[in-house]
């Protein structure tokens, strides 16, 4: 049997997964009743042309192959991007199927699944975009709530943030001492875009991102780069330019993100599909895309199944 560790080895242990943001006030807990409202009706609903591809009861899944930074290193790591169409219930913006049609908002659902190693513990990072087809907003596909779930040796986190025009609330659950449970509204600038959805919205789905140019304004920045920096998630001034050009042979437009110190670089294939194939940032984190299908995938939950990953370019691995 190995020998105890001294105590004051152990206390250092606990110290290094402590590296909590400093101390911040706790706030009543968020309730449905104060979450930013939807206009009543929507300014424009989605195009035959989307739904045409997006009502066939499937997801599109896309694997990557990426780099992210962690403490101060750059790693290799998965990264599946799972599109999917489904209603939100509008007084909770949780997944109903049975909520009534007067209340009942349908989203395209982005959930981005990111996996990698740190030294001996791994990491499961995963960030939801919840973004109405319908045209709410100025922006098409402006999300009505965002959440961040992480996982790792030390502990946990979850946030959610829920847009509305002028402003958004947050609520975090930490296992930092110095975050715990707490919750805030933050004032944005009208028409604030925020970076998590940029995956959807750049892709052009249904219709020009900022009419076809250029486009400056307020943006919420990505709650996995604020989770990991231990910022407060607040809006900054950014810049997204387009050009056309091509990856690997194949013709893209390049939207270019600027904000602060970053540059990210998304590639977005011009054909039909008008795939997310990769993007690069400053940082010196990148991704590329190994592969994309159809499919119903909460159906594929058997043994057996694992084998289906290979469909969409994932790793085929099982527990």
């Amino acid at each position: 049997m190995p020998a105890l560790r001294p105590l004051s080895l152990l206390a250092a242990a606990a110290l290094a997964c402590a590296r909590p943001a400093p101390p911040v006030a706790p706030s009543p807990r968020v309730t449905s009743s104060r979450f930013p409202s939807l206009p009543a009706s929507p300014r424009a609903g989605a195009s035959a042309a989307f739904w045409a591809r997006w009502s066939d009861g499937r997801a599109e899944l896309s694997s990557y192959r990426a780099t992210v930074s962690r403490y101060g290193e750059l790693r290799p790591a998965e990264l599946v991007l799972i599109y999917v169409t489904e209603p939100l219930d509008r007084r909770t913006w949780i997944k109903d199927d049975a909520a009534p049609a007067a209340e009942r908002v349908t989203v395209l659902k982005l959930n981005a699944a990111l996996r990698f190693q740190t030294g001996v513990y791994p990491y499961a990072v995963l960030t939801s975009v919840f973004a109405p087809v319908e045209r709410f907003r100025d922006e098409a596909f402006a999300p009505v709530k965002v959440s961040l779930s992480v996982q790792e040796w030390c502990g946990h986190v979850y946030q959610a943030i829920w847009p509305g025009d002028d402003r958004f609330t947050s609520q975090v659950m930490s296992y930092f001492a110095g975050e715990g449970e707490r919750g805030e509204e933050v004032p944005t600038a009208r028409g604030a875009l925020y970076e998590d959805a940029l995956p959807i919205q750049l892709r052009e789905l249904d219709g020009p991102f900022a009419g076809g140019g250029d486009w400056r304004g307020s943006l919420v920045p990505a709650l996995w780069d604020a989770r990991r920096t231990h910022r407060a998630l607040r809006p900054v001034d950014a810049t997204i330019t387009r050009a056309r050009t091509e990856r690997d042979g194949v013709a893209v437009s390049r939207f270019t993100l600027r904000y602060a110190d970053v540059t990210r670089s998304y590639d977005v294939e011009a054909g039909a599909d008008r795939r997310l194939l990769g993007w690069t940032s400053s940082s010196g984190e990148s991704a590329s895309l190994v592969g994309t299908d159809r499919l119903a995938y909460w159906e594929l939950n058997h043994t057996g199944d694992e084998a289906q990953r290979a469909r969409f370019g994932a790793a085929v691995s099982a527990p």
